[in-house]
């Protein structure tokens, strides 16, 4: 139960600091993509546990794609 609340927890803080990424560089950018580019990072913000899990996904959440 401990294990699971702990996991829970640090999900919600991760996709916290992500949507905030996200937020801040669709506030502040000019590019046209915005909109686009914004959705993407949110759904990665929701999964990016399952996202460092891979190589690939590690590389996207560097490059925040």
């Amino acid at each position: 139960m401990i294990l699971i609340r702990l996991i829970i927890i640090l999900w919600f803080w991760g996709f916290i600091a992500l949507a905030l990424v996200a937020t801040s560089n669709y506030l502040f950018s000019t590019d046209p993509e915005r909109g686009r580019r914004f959705s993407g990072r949110l759904s990665t913000a929701l999964l990016w546990p399952i996202a460092i899990l891979s190589a690939a996904g590690r590389a996207r959440l560097r490059r925040g794609h």
